[in-house]
């Protein structure tokens, strides 16, 4: 700790003028804390940096990705245009503000600033992977195709870009394009729980348990805290009629991810298979209060008077 302010001090001495030599410490001192995922302390020392001339646009970007970090959209925003008021060519500050926008739920500002970014580095491969997020959101999957076709072409490794790519083929039913996408990514990513998950999920579709428990089980091999591998692997078995074996999934599923309504579904059907109705009407309660459309019409199947105490 005692080098880092050293350098901090060192980078202060020989920078250009006092201001500029204290802008760049606590730039740097900003980097320290973002690379420790200690967002408060990057904002902190950021902030004191973009109140001191001059104007710096790289200070903003690191800012505005903090405050993306910390989940703050509307602050990342701010700072984003302001990079680009700064530097009307940054690419990635299109990229990011994008980003920002979209969880935001502005989707079509979104979209637009993705094809900015292209428009100014058309060989940004990020840009068009975050366009077929955008497109793919739309339900518009032949462009998203697309934009993650022009991503591998830029980049032959993006394993991501394989995988969603991977996605809108299997939503498409397009399932044997789906299957070869998912195993590129795998072939780049041997660790790629979400690849393993997603083409478990086709083989499943085609009537394929056992390959799709191969790749459940590796799903969660490479990543133990993925909440839907444990649902699908819990769906297998229910199917197997191993209601009890099925639950423990579901209740794994459920423990790793609260909100996950499709589990706590699940388990109510693994509930209603062991014969207990009156417990799994309160599973459907919960994932049908969730949104979730099927436990609602369980619910209706079931009918109400199960809930009675």
């Amino acid at each position: 700790m005692k080098r880092i302010w050293l350098w901090f001090i060192l980078i202060a001495i020989l920078g250009v003028g006092a201001y500029g030599g204290y802008l760049y410490s606590l730039s740097y001192m900003g980097d320290f804390h973002f690379a420790k995922g200690e967002n408060e302390q990057a904002i902190e020392a950021y902030t004191k940096a973009v109140k001191l001339p001059p104007k710096c646009a790289g200070v903003y970007m690191k800012r505005g990705l903090a405050y993306k970090a910390r989940g703050d959209a509307d602050q990342a925003v701010a700072d984003f245009t302001r990079v680009i008021e700064l530097d009307p060519d940054d690419a990635r500050a299109y990229k990011e503000r994008g980003v920002a926008y979209g969880k935001r739920e502005e989707y079509e500002a979104e979209i637009e600033d993705y094809r900015k970014a292209i428009e100014l580095d058309p060989e940004y491969a990020a840009a068009y992977f975050n366009l077929g997020v955008a497109h793919a959101r739309k339900q518009d999957y032949d462009r998203a195709i697309e934009d993650y076709t022009k991503a591998i072409e830029l980049d032959p490794e993006y394993a991501k870009a394989y995988n969603n790519r991977g996605r809108v083929h299997a939503r498409k039913q397009s399932y044997d394009q789906a299957i070869a996408d998912y195993t590129r990514a795998i072939e780049l990513d041997p660790k790629y729980a979400g690849a393993y998950n997603n083409r478990g999920s086709v083989f499943l579709q085609q009537e394929e348990p056992d390959r799709a428990m191969e790749d459940y089980d590796k799903a969660i091999e490479s990543d133990p805290k993925l909440a839907m591998a444990y649902n699908n692997r819990g769906t297998i078995f229910l199917n197997r009629g191993e209601s009890a074996r099925a639950i423990e999934e579901f209740t794994k599923a459920i423990e790793l991810d609260p909100e996950l309504a499709m589990a706590i579904h699940n388990r109510g059907l693994a509930v209603l298979e062991l014969g207990d109705p009156k417990q799994a009407s309160w599973h459907f309660v919960s994932a049908c209060g969730m949104g979730y459309q099927f436990a609602c019409k369980k619910l209706e199947e079931i009918g109400d008077f199960e809930l009675e105490m």
